[in-house]
């Protein structure tokens, strides 16, 4: 649960959700503002949770790739609801 809390994880699982994998750099431009380094903290976080699976393939250049594994993948539908309210409390805001 603390894990949920830091900053840049909700939108790492979602991100990581839609895609079937993603390099790590395709993850960082995706979230805007997040760097470098916090990305790599969280993926290692989450990998040593068991919520992702981190795939290295022996080629040069090395590449690497991350997805959600099942129980990330669990995670991720379990946030959805949440996530949904979150956004139409911000609607609300916005627009009230």
């Amino acid at each position: 649960m603390a894990l949920l809390g830091k900053k840049w994880t909700l939108p790492l699982v979602g991100v990581l959700g839609n895609r079937p994998s993603s390099r790590f750099n395709e993850l960082r431009d995706s979230i805007a503002g997040m760097g470098s380094k916090a990305l790599a903290e969280r993926l290692k976080e989450l990998q040593a949770l068991g919520l992702v699976d981190r795939k290295l393939y022996a080629e040069v250049p090395a590449r690497v790739e991350y997805k959600l594994t099942d129980r990330g993948l669990a995670l991720r539908r379990g946030l959805v609801p949440l996530l949904s309210w979150a956004t139409e409390e911000g609607d609300k805001k916005r627009s009230g």
